[in-house]
């Protein structure tokens, strides 16, 4: 036998006693489980952790491992936990919620005026052009909350601008739900009062979000370029002015709804331009199809905290497709964490990875349960 098979022999029976103290351990935990489900005490203890690190680091007699074996208790921790939790598991991270069907012949209302791309995105969302529009997102929310509609429909993200944070922080402001999202391909146009010409444009009007993302043809040109309330809103003042040297920058509807010409087609920088367009209501959705849940969270600012958090949802195989980060209202360097997951939500998984999640927050809110949505596809 050569020395390196002697080595490894020697492992193999290292790495029995090891596995033969692993399940013993568990074996404990489950008692410990057990107690704390008893006496509904939470699975994370974070000053029995730290006790734990620390006594074995002092059961090293070579120091020089101390980092490694804080790493090893670290995951057989972890792996501890993950079996409390399933002993402890309430499954009430989503019991506490009203729910509902949707109801597509209910009121619903959109951001902007007649023509602007919310109303498409709640048209090809619910089907018809039967809605009420507001003129800032907030009106949205406040029509929601007095009732006089039971959807809302707004944006909350561009694919070349990015979020909306508005309307994250609307979300949180009024706890309100999203039960459904619509993705619209965005083809912005330079539109003009009939008989004008691109050359006689000196004033062009357009949401923020639309003006930024036709930055690149606007960089071209010397013109005063004014931020209005909504695309669609800004089509419909350059109609009612008649003037030609303004413009505006809207969608090829807008130009049939008030009587403009398009003087400029496919104006934004990207190719591919899409926003994504959510439903709100003042319930949780009540459907077996749902497949993307939104939660909200905050955690308190130890190193590491985040990634602990979601590394769960890693372990889980559940696909985390996006993230944005608010700051907590008169909490300096603490934030809000909006995640989006794509996962059905009836499985256990998922709500195991959110009751995880809930445990280490200081914070935590379901946002929404949903099914994804797809572009012009109700």
């Amino acid at each position: 036998m050569d020395k390196l098979e002697e080595l490894r022999n020697q492992i193999d029976v290292i790495d029995k006693e090891i596995v033969g103290l692993f399940e013993k351990r568990m074996a404990v935990v489950l008692g410990v489980a057990e107690y704390k489900k008893e006496h509904k005490t939470n699975v994370l203890q974070s000053s029995r952790e730290e006790q734990v690190l620390k006594k074995a680091v002092d059961n090293l007699q070579n120091k020089d491992y101390s980092d490694a074996v804080r790493q090893l208790m670290v995951e057989i921790m972890g792996l501890s936990k993950d079996l409390q939790r399933k002993k402890v598991a309430s499954h009430t991270v989503l019991q506490d919620y009203q729910r509902k069907p949707l109801d597509f012949g209910a009121k619903k209302g959109y951001y902007g005026d007649r023509g602007s791309n919310s109303e498409k995105a709640m048209i090809d969302f619910f089907g018809d052009e039967d809605g009420y529009s507001f003129q800032t997102f907030e009106e949205v929310f406040k029509a929601l909350k007095e009732g006089k509609i039971e959807y809302g429909v707004l944006p909350i993200e561009n694919s070349s601008t990015g979020a909306i944070t508005e309307v994250y922080d609307l979300l949180r402001k009024y706890d309100y739900f999203i039960v459904g999202e619509q993705w619209v391909g965005i083809n912005h146009c330079l539109l003009g009062v009939e008989g004008s010409d691109i050359n006689d444009i000196k004033e062009v009007y357009s949401h923020p979000q639309a003006i930024t993302q036709s930055d690149g043809f606007l960089a071209s040109k010397d013109w005063k370029i004014i931020p209005y309330k909504s695309t669609a809103s800004s089509a419909k003042l350059v109609a009612q002015t008649a003037d030609k040297s303004k413009g505006a920058i809207a969608s090829e509807r807008n130009a049939q709804l008030y009587g403009l010409k398009v003087l400029k087609s496919g104006i934004q920088s990207q190719y591919c331009n899409c926003t994504r367009f959510i439903v709100i209501s003042k319930y949780l959705l009540d459907s077996d199809e749902s497949d993307k849940t939104s939660i909200v969270f905050a955690l308190n600012s130890t190193p590491g905290a985040l990634f602990n958090a979601l590394k769960y949802f890693a372990k889980n195989n559940i696909n985390l497709i996006n993230i944005e980060s608010r700051p907590v209202e008169n909490s300096p360097e603490s934030y809000y964490f909006y995640t989006d997951l794509e996962f059905p939500c009836n499985s256990p998984k998922l709500i195991e990875a959110l009751e995880y999640v809930k445990e280490v927050s200081d914070f935590f809110e379901i946002v929404g349960e949903y099914k994804k949505g797809s572009i012009g596809n109700k």
